[in-house]
């Protein structure tokens, strides 16, 4: 059946710029169109949230799988942190930045700047829409295309600090450092989610600050601030 021109364009877009050859657009509509900017289909306001939600599980399995079968003798902590530390929001986020899914998204420029991981999320979404346009087996080959590449590059990954809260504490304590973390601010974005804004103070000096949707992600960022002043020095 011959696609209207508007459709084609959607489709052939979804393909040179995702490398996704869609069966129903639709789902793929729906994963690129962020809350700010939801779609209407059959009278229904829609947006990537739900399909989020599945992809995040999708992927979540598929790497279990691959690093149950890759690491045999990896203790159950072990295979937990290593999937952690890929699936976590900072590695998807850059992931998805360098697929160029910003190009593609939906979005309210208003209220899109602040919101945080939206990339990572929406890269989930688009897994999401992917096993159910195309079923598990695809998503499969996506994922382990985009997120786990190679053996090589898995290892790079897992290898990769990414608890910079542990390391700075850990610095903190080897050169007898005092530290703390202090609130700077608490209020809800324009979706009506908490953001807080956190500073740390090592020796009662600002090392750094940061900003996220629950304290601990705020505590990240201001720490990940902190080790690459501290690295610096």
């Amino acid at each position: 059946m011959l696609l209207f021109k508007k459709d084609r364009k959607r489709y052939l877009s979804l393909y040179h710029n995702l490398g996704i050859l869609a069966n129903d657009i639709l789902y793929y509509d729906v994963a690129l169109s962020h809350k700010s900017k939801s779609i209407i289909l059959n009278g229904r306001r829609m947006n990537n949230e739900r399909l989020e939600f599945l992809g995040d599980a999708v992927i979540s399995m598929v790497v279990g799988d691959y690093l149950f079968k890759h690491y045999q003798h990896a203790s159950e902590s072990m295979l937990t942190s290593s999937r952690a530390k890929i699936v976590n929001r900072q590695n998807l986020n850059k992931i998805a930045l360098g697929m160029g899914i910003e190009k593609m998204i939906r979005k309210d420029d208003t209220l899109f700047s602040l919101q945080s991981n939206v990339y990572g999320n929406t890269l989930e979404a688009l897994v999401g829409a992917i096993y159910l346009d195309k079923g598990f087996r695809n998503s499969y080959q996506y994922i382990y295309k985009h997120l786990i590449k190679s053996p090589a590059y898995l290892d790079s990954i897992i290898q990769k600090e990414t608890n910079h809260k542990a390391k700075m504490l850990e610095w903190c304590q080897k050169n007898k450092k005092s530290h703390r973390f202090e609130l700077l601010s608490e209020k809800q974005d324009a979706f009506s989610q908490p953001t807080f804004e956190i500073r740390v103070l090592i020796d009662n000096e600002p090392y750094g600050q940061g900003v996220g949707h629950s304290k601990k992600e705020a505590e990240q960022h201001a720490a990940e601030e902190a080790m690459k002043r501290i690295e610096s020095m």
